[in-house]
């Protein structure tokens, strides 16, 4: 009888610790899972002002990859790769990553990783694995542009300012709202088939008066040429700004905005979805202008980059180096 009473409690003891050698097992002496294989492609170096791609490609199926970039983590959806016949399956992400104008680093750090709880992590037992890569910064060349202009271009009036504020504040809520879905595909199509006359980072000097940089790309268009959407997205602003005139902004995805200003006449509504190449408009010179052109910004990331790099080569309208001045001084305003 006895034997039959330390058999018993041995038995609850065993039980009771049953759960703690488990975990013991699963977490410390259990055989560990595969995480996925990743790995990350991306430019060594990039140019102030400048966008680049970065592609996160992973040997197994998850469902999306988060970038770090600059402080800022970015979730992207990860897609199938379509293979040769026998070779094995990849799952892989874009993204488009912005360099700001004024960024003061001479180096930064891209990093890749499962997003969280997708196959990382302390929770499902496989260490989080994080992929990074250097990238270098360099300067353009960006000539100073000196224009002369009524002095009204150059300091608006007081009376003005309320509606200039508010018009920021549209355009920053306007580019906060975040799709997931990437609706863009590149090169983008010309807005406008006409060259360029005033490049993106341009240092502005309006009546000897320093007035920052060009944060866009001016191409030249007479009034009432037919403005394309540069990609698929849906219309995310139109209305009548104080220095851009008549605009429209299409939300491509992922982060990634275009802005189509001082229009003569707007053809869509906000809200409506557009593919790549409807037109959206007519060119015109609304807004703080002296004549007519098309002001293309590309803003990624909520950062304002240049446009060109990814515009489909018109070898005709590209044959011509911009110009520093001249037609340029048809976009003789501030906060640009």
């Amino acid at each position: 009888m006895k034997n039959i009473f330390y058999i018993h409690l041995a038995y609850r003891a065993f039980a009771a610790l049953l759960p703690v050698l488990l975990a013991l097992v699963v977490f410390s002496g259990g055989p560990a899972l595969a995480a996925p294989q990743i790995s990350l492609e991306a430019p060594a170096t990039v140019a102030r002002g400048d966008a680049f791609l970065a592609l996160a490609l992973s040997s197994e199926a998850v469902p999306a990859f988060s970038f770090s970039w600059m402080g800022k983590k970015h979730t992207v959806t990860a897609l199938p790769v379509a293979s040769a016949p026998g070779a094995a399956q990849r799952w892989q992400a874009v993204i488009l990553l912005p360099v700001p104008l004024d960024a003061r680093e001479s180096d930064l750090t891209l990093g890749v990783s499962l997003a969280t709880g997708q196959g990382g992590g302390k929770k499902s037992g496989v260490a989080a694995q994080v992929v990074t890569q250097g990238i270098s910064l360099y300067d353009k060349d960006r000539p100073v542009q000196k224009l002369t202009v009524d002095k009204k271009y150059v300091n608006p009036p007081a009376a003005q300012m309320e509606r200039i504020k508010a018009d920021r504040e549209l355009v920053r809520k306007t580019l906060a709202e975040y799709t997931p879905e990437r609706l863009w595909t590149l090169p983008f199509d010309r807005p406008v088939p006409g060259g360029v006359s005033s490049l993106f980072g341009l240092k502005r000097v309006f009546n000897g008066q320093p007035r920052g940089l060009h944060r866009g790309l001016d191409l030249r268009g007479t009034e009432g040429t037919p403005i394309v959407a540069c990609a698929d997205g849906r219309v995310a602003l139109t209305g009548d700004l104080y220095f851009s005139g008549n605009v429209v902004y299409i939300n491509h995805g992922e982060g990634v905005f275009t802005a189509y200003l001082h229009m003569s006449k707007i053809l869509v509504a906000q809200g409506q979805p557009v593919r790549k190449g409807e037109v959206i408009g007519l060119v015109g010179a609304t807004g703080r202008v002296t004549g007519p052109h098309l002001h293309l910004s590309l803003l990624v990331q909520g950062v304002s980059v240049d446009p060109q790099p990814f515009l489909a080569v018109n070898p005709a309208a590209d044959a011509a180096p911009p110009a520093a001045s001249g037609m340029a001084a048809q976009d003789a305003k501030t906060g640009k």
